[in-house]
């Protein structure tokens, strides 16, 4: 009867498992099944966190119009106007997550925390994180040369308010999910990292703010984009380890999943850019003295190391985007529009930033030139995907 009995609850057990791995593969974002709302567009309970990757990929684009090396006349504008984008995107974001809650009070705590696998929500609130860094970014970019002082400040207390937040979330997010859950690894997707993306983005965040810093604001800036660069890039690696098994031991995400495969680009792309753009801005981020010398004699060899670093790491993001690729193209006829397509973008904006990085370090004109197609294929890429999104949204079958 005992052993009856326990074969029941094993089969149970194996049942439940499959069943959460089913509903994994088919999260919120990127069900197979084409789903349509009340009205044939989106309703209120539709919008989750997992709609902040659009504005993660919007505003990463807005950044990389600005440091392209290679400028024509109009490219600013279209930054300016990718960024106003942005920013209209994220605040009506804003406002219908907003309502959402206020309908579904219950759902406040459910989107942040959920103890359920087969509920991926909780780890998109890394996008919301994101996205408010690289609106930062834009201010200090488009911003701070239109307007006067009152912006530079505004940016280093935005700065500070933004690492505090995203801290503590990163600590309790993990938290609760070392506690709460009992994950199988084979049901890992890339969206176990966006947990610490905000973190991931600190760095380049810092090396841009710090230009229009005085010192003494610039140099705390500077070693708190440097801390939690290492945080992120550290909590990746185990990440990093954790996807190869899985990759190894499993199935590959089914096609319509796929693209999402292309957030283990941004890790190692964004931690690029911040190791080249930190080492970069060494001569005004070090404390003045460093180790009983003046900044400036040891910001040189501080560059030359994060050049070397980088470059270093560089191959490491590309490989994850060659990967992907090609395990996209093989299926690509089965992609259908649904939020993972965002993941063509935002990581890739990444790549194009660290590869920016390393043409400005060598002065490299094939490089520089490399990089303007990789501009260029961006911009595309987001107009072909938001244009994708938007008539998938109007017909009522956004995957």
């Amino acid at each position: 009867m005992r052993g009856s009995t326990a074969s029941a609850e094993d089969g149970d057990i194996t049942e439940r498992r499959t069943s959460i791995r089913r509903t994994s593969e088919s999260s919120p974002e990127s069900n197979n099944e084409p789903k349509r709302s009340d009205y044939g567009f989106l309703s209120f309970r539709d919008f989750t966190w997992h709609q902040f990757t659009g504005t993660m990929s919007t505003g990463s684009l807005a950044v990389v119009l600005f440091q392209t090396p290679y400028k024509f006349s109009g490219l600013l504008t279209a930054g300016k106007v990718i960024f106003i984008i942005d920013l209209v995107f994220f605040a009506i974001l804003c406002v219908c997550t907003a309502l959402r809650f206020y309908i579904n009070p219950k759902l406040i705590v459910k989107s942040v925390y959920d103890s359920h696998q087969s509920h991926d929500e909780p780890f998109y609130l890394g996008a919301f994180g994101v996205s408010t860094a690289l609106i930062l970014q834009n201010m200090s970019l488009y911003g701070i040369p239109a307007t006067g002082p009152w912006l530079v400040k505004t940016c280093e207390v935005l700065f500070w308010i933004y690492f505090a937040c995203v801290l503590l979330a990163a600590v309790l997010q993990y938290q609760t999910l070392f506690v709460t859950r009992n994950f199988d690894l084979d049901s890992m997707t890339p969206a176990w990292l966006l947990p610490i993306y905000p973190l991931l983005v600190t760095g380049p965040m810092a090396a841009i703010i710090v230009q229009h810093q005085p010192h003494a604001s610039a140099s705390p800036i500077w070693i708190c984009g440097v801390t939690a660069q290492g945080l992120g890039w550290m909590v990746t690696i185990l990440m990093y380890g954790m996807w190869t098994i899985r990759l190894l031991t499993s199935e590959v995400p089914a096609p319509p999943m796929r693209p999402s495969m292309y957030v283990a680009v941004g890790p190692t792309a964004y931690t690029v850019t911040a190791i080249m753009a930190l080492g970069s801005a060494a001569s005004k981020g070090l404390p003045d003295p460093f180790l009983g010398e003046p900044p400036q004699a040891a910001a040189r060899t501080l560059y030359v190391v994060a050049v070397v670093a980088g470059t270093f790491l560089w191959l490491f993001a590309f490989w994850f985007f060659a990967l992907t690729t090609v395990l996209v193209a093989l299926h690509g006829k089965q992609l259908t529009p649904n939020y993972t397509w965002w993941s063509f973008i935002f990581p890739n904006a990444g790549l194009t930033l660290a590869t920016i990085q390393i043409g400005k370090a060598y002065d490299s004109p094939a490089v520089n030139y490399l990089c303007s197609v990789m501009t260029a294929a961006l911009f595309l890429g987001w107009l072909f995907v938001s244009a994708s999104l938007l008539n998938a949204v109007r017909k009522g079958r956004l995957g």
